[in-house]
């Protein structure tokens, strides 16, 4: 028994299609992966591109905005992500005033159904990302959702698990999220057409 177990273990005999059999799946598993994982961090570092772009247009208009100009803002972040999928797009104007207690919202539009910030939701969904500010000062929020649907779905250990449970998932649709924060460069205030609040007119 002992020399047909050492025998066994010494013989270096294989089969090409055997292995071949065995391997190929895994191959496969891996290659297609890394499709998927980079073209997920292209599509990321393009949704991360168009909200700096947007952003520094914003910081340069003089004039207030309408919900048009925020539609077309929309408009050129689909065309700088090149998303075939849906995107969204949500600025939001922040001013700080110590003797109204601190942040204070001056107006925020959303695009495709995303709700506007609030009086309520402004601590918890913006205060956050912004740096510090000084007494008077206004900053435009911009924020960016784009969502990535992989052209495989590859169940992965835990890359992507956004439970509390650990376990595989399925690395499936899911949207990518940016925000950029920038100071106006030219105008003391960007202004929405129809708001007049913390220096912008009606």
């Amino acid at each position: 028994m002992m020399n047909q177990i050492l025998r066994f273990a010494r013989d270096e005999r294989a089969s090409l299609t055997v292995e071949a059999i065995l391997v190929l799946p895994l191959l496969l598993w891996g290659y297609f992966g890394m499709f998927v994982l980079f073209d997920g961090y292209r599509a990321l570092s393009n949704n991360i591109r168009a909200s700096y772009t947007i952003s520094d247009l914003l910081s340069r208009e003089l004039e207030p905005v309408n919900e048009d100009y925020i539609n077309g803002l929309n408009d050129i972040q689909d065309v700088l992500t090149q998303s075939p999928h849906r995107t969204v797009l949500r600025v939001t104007v922040v001013a700080y005033e110590q003797s109204l207690g601190g942040h204070q919202l001056v107006w925020s539009n959303a695009t495709e159904g995303k709700e506007d910030i609030t009086e309520a939701t402004l601590q918890d969904k913006i205060v956050g990302f912004l740096p510090v500010m000084s007494n008077g000062e206004t900053l435009i929020v911009v924020e960016t959702w784009m969502a990535f649907v992989p052209f495989l779905d590859i169940t992965l250990k835990t890359l992507y698990d956004n439970s509390s449970s650990p376990g595989d998932t399925v690395f499936g649709p899911f949207y990518f999220e940016s925000i950029a924060v920038t100071r106006p460069r030219f105008a003391g205030q960007l202004c929405f057409e129809g708001i007049s609040t913390l220096g912008c007119g009606a």
